[in-house]
């Protein structure tokens, strides 16, 4: 009896720790303007793929949509996606 009570408690230990977020997943960083997010992002951050091709229909180079710059779009398009079409500081 005593051991089944161990394996279960180090089970919910181990689904414990597994589930505690990594830093890699932290907060995606605010820009105040596009300059600042445009020196790390050169053809600025989209949503996602299909509004990155809308930006290259559109005669803009292909926006970046990796997963951290899907997160500093929706971190930031209030305040950067000026004309609210998916992509934010498009150059």
């Amino acid at each position: 009896m005593k051991r089944s009570f161990a394996l279960a408690l180090t089970a919910i230990a181990t689904t414990a720790a597994m589930s505690v977020p990594v830093a890699a997943e932290a907060a995606a960083p605010v820009f105040r303007s596009c300059d600042a997010l445009t020196a790390k992002w050169p053809n600025g951050v989209a949503k996602g793929p299909v509004a990155a091709a809308k930006a290259v229909r559109d005669g803009y180079s292909r926006p970046n949509t990796s997963k951290l710059a899907v997160q500093v779009y929706w971190t930031n398009y209030r305040s950067l996606d000026r004309d609210k079409d998916g992509t934010a500081c498009e150059n």
